[in-house]
């Protein structure tokens, strides 16, 4: 009985694969092979290097390209080369691209969308390398996406090795007698009886190979930890009949185009040993193939930037509450702490976080070697399957000027034993608790509504701020411009494999804007919005058990980026425990520093202009005249409501142009007193006039200097 089971169980899947339209998406694994050499950063065996993109339908699970979010992290399988096997449906089409932490995305390739595609084959596959691309290849700024960054000597004839050096530390200090970088030289030599110029390889200890400036990436993209200009590079041709497989090569680094400078040195000063000879030395590598030498400091001299010799004890406590929540953190995951990023301690470490009882606070510790009273750099990872998740995370404290940098937490040490505390559970906080992008398919049909709330856009522009558009053309210069332009809705959640418009992000345009059926938001009572004219825009979105929970969005007003900065986007995850969820967010909550005049925790507006309550129970409406008047450069303006009231004070000049927006909020009654700061205007005349409920006043005042 049971062999006829298993026969007529065999019989009925053979039926069923021969059925029209009866197939089964088969899973291959594919093997991506990465070479970070071309990266303009000191790039090392636990950085962050990631594939992301969109992979087809199949965007469940952590085998996926998380729809151009978090990505797949790649292993390092020594010096430049990173690895990661990643598992899709035969036949399906994926774009990708390599990245850099998150802000290190590389340039466009020349395919047709600008990514690397690969359709999935119908067996399992390992890639050719492909190296990250800083738009200074040989073959253009866009080149084919297995293209190599040198030009490749005859290769059935020479061994091409990629080789970089870093001059950052050289210069710091001002050692070897280094000058400007672009008046100095640097160069190689090495090799031995056999490879030298005399064989016909470029490596020789007589004739130094000059190597290349490096130059920042044509976009910017890239995490520089350290300076791109501290870098030059060069591409040795050794004979293959002048080496064998394993073969030890000396060689090393030199400034300028003598041995000497005067009484200073100008090779390497390498201790021996550990080198021997006082060289540097790679070995050839099997098969004599093509490889790349990971880049080294000149001489080992580090940057001076950080000294980093406080030995510091780190114990950390973070709140999962808010990841709970958010639907992208499970009791069981494992939570990691990496830190020491961007040179901020001797080395990078991680570790492993443990639960505190039955609560949702993680701790854990770890001794790093950093400076005191500097700041160090750390993130939340979640380690799953294998593969390490980074939080969504945007440092809106940051001050410095690596641009990847300010995706980093940083805690400044004042003592060599120190708790950080990251539980804080409102939005701006440098201290509030992490979340993730949950890259799980949704359980089953959704129907989710997308609010914004606008209000910060206009505080914004009243207190004189430009919504600068970063694509498109909307710089929002006044606020009456925003209710008539519109708002939409942009990004993956909208579109592509993770929502239900064709395409994930649409050109910013006012066309995205206007569109009734993709993704125009709306604040007239219609298409899900519940209150007409309330500020609150919103647009319905239906997905499927294609879309993923974790959505990347962004807001522009007539169709622009204007909402933030470019790559600065939203995350929120779906909450799937019902067929129903409203993700509701505010306009400008991706940066609110700049956002100043709303407080996007108790999401209201701030009183930017210090308005003091006097009290008092005044039976009338009334304005008062300024005091002192004339004035320099401030003076005080009062005004009496009798009840509660929506109070617009404006300034303007004598041309009716509008100068200063004072008080644009609803306040209680009594009497009240704002101050006016006029330091920035030129002397002359000057009108202030009140709106109160029904009310209305003008009255003049002077501005003498």
């Amino acid at each position: 009985m049971t062999r006829y089971l298993l026969f007529l169980s065999v019989a009925i899947l053979a039926v069923l694969l021969l059925i029209p339209g009866a197939s089964y998406a088969q899973k291959r694994n594919v093997t991506f092979l990465v070479n970070t050499a071309t990266v303009p950063d000191t790039i090392t065996a636990h950085s962050n290097v990631v594939l992301t993109g969109a992979a087809g339908a199949d965007t469940a699970g952590t085998s996926t390209l998380t729809n151009w979010g978090s990505g797949a992290v790649l292993t390092s399988i020594g010096g430049d080369y990173w690895r990661t096997t990643l598992q899709f449906n035969q036949g399906d089409t994926i774009a990708y691209k390599i990245r850099i932490g998150s802000g290190g995305w590389e340039e466009n390739t020349n395919e047709g969308n600008g990514n690397r595609d690969l359709i999935i084959p119908a067996k399992d596959t390992t890639l050719l390398l492909q190296f990250w691309n800083n738009g200074h290849f040989p073959s253009g700024k866009n080149p084919t996406e297995y293209a190599l960054p040198y030009v490749q000597a005859s290769p059935d004839t020479f061994i091409n090795i990629y080789v970089r050096v870093n001059l950052q530390g050289v210069s710091d200090n001002a050692l070897y007698g280094w000058t400007a970088p672009d008046v100095d030289s640097v160069g190689i030599l090495g090799g031995g009886t056999k490879v030298s110029a005399s064989s016909g390889s470029n490596l020789d200890w007589g004739t130094p190979l000059y190597l290349t400036r490096e130059t920042a990436p044509t976009n910017s993209a890239g995490a520089f930890g350290i300076a791109p200009g501290g870098f030059y590079h060069g591409v040795l041709h050794i004979r293959k009949d002048s080496v064998t497989a394993g073969q030890d090569i000396a060689y090393k680094f030199r400034l300028g185009s003598n041995w000497s400078y005067g009484s200073t040195q100008r090779s390497e000063q390498l201790a021996n040993p550990p080198y021997a000879g006082g060289n540097r030395h790679f070995t050839i590598p099997v098969g004599l193939k093509d490889t790349t030498l990971q880049w080294v400091f000149f001489g080992d001299v580090k940057p001076t930037g950080r000294a980093n010799a406080d030995t510091v004890a780190f114990t950390w406590r973070v709140d999962m509450t808010n990841a709970r929540n958010k639907g992208s953190f499970n009791i069981g995951d494992t939570v990691e702490v990496q830190s020491g990023w961007f040179n901020t301690a001797d080395s990078t470490r991680t570790t492993i976080l443990s639960r505190v009882g039955l609560t949702n606070i993680y701790t854990g510790g770890a001794t790093m070697i950093t400076s005191l009273n500097k700041n160090m750099d750390y993130q939340y990872y979640l380690h799953k399957n294998g593969q390490d998740i980074r939080e969504v995370f945007y440092n809106f404290q940051y001050t410095g000027d690596i641009n990847s940098e300010n995706e980093r937490r940083q805690y400044s040490p004042a003592s060599k034993t120190v708790t950080v505390y990251d539980t804080v559970s409102g939005l701006t906080s440098g201290r509030r608790q992490p979340y993730w992008q949950n890259t799980r398919a949704l359980a089953h049909k959704m129907t989710v509504t997308w609010t914004v709330d606008m209000r910060p856009a206009y505080y914004q522009v009243w207190h004189h701020d430009t919504l600068k558009a970063g694509q498109g053309t909307a710089t929002v210069i006044f606020a009456d411009s925003i209710k008539p332009w519109g708002v939409a809705i942009n990004g993956p959640a909208t579109g592509g494999p993770n929502g239900p418009l064709s395409t994930d992000w649409a050109t910013w345009s006012s066309l995205i804007a206007a569109d009734s059926s993709q993704r125009k938001m709306w604040d007239n009572g219609t298409h899900g919005d519940k209150v007409a004219g309330d500020t609150v825009y919103t647009v319905v979105f239906h997905y499927t058990t294609t879309n993923i929970v974790g959505q990347v969005f962004k807001f522009g007003i007539q169709g622009s980026d204007n909402e933030g900065g470019f790559g600065n986007n939203h995350v929120e995850n779906i909450v799937d425990v019902d067929t129903v969820y409203t993700v509701a967010s505010d306009w400008g909550s991706i940066d609110p520093n700049f956002y100043s005049a709303w407080d996007f925790n108790l999401h209201k507006p701030k009183s930017l202009t210090g308005i003091t309550s006097l009290g008092g129970q005044p039976v009338v409406y009334k304005l008062e005249q300024n005091y002192p008047n004339p004035f320099n450069p401030s003076t005080k303006i009062e005004f009496a409501l009798p009840k509660q009231s929506p109070v617009e004070l404006k300034v303007f000049n004598v041309l009716g142009q509008e100068v200063a927006t004072l008080v644009h909020e609803t306040l209680g009654a009594g009497s009240h007193v704002v101050t006016f700061d006029a330091k920035n205007l030129a002397s002359g005349l000057y009108f202030y006039r009140i709106t109160a409920g029904q009310f209305t006043s003008v009255k003049k005042m002077m501005l003498l200097k």
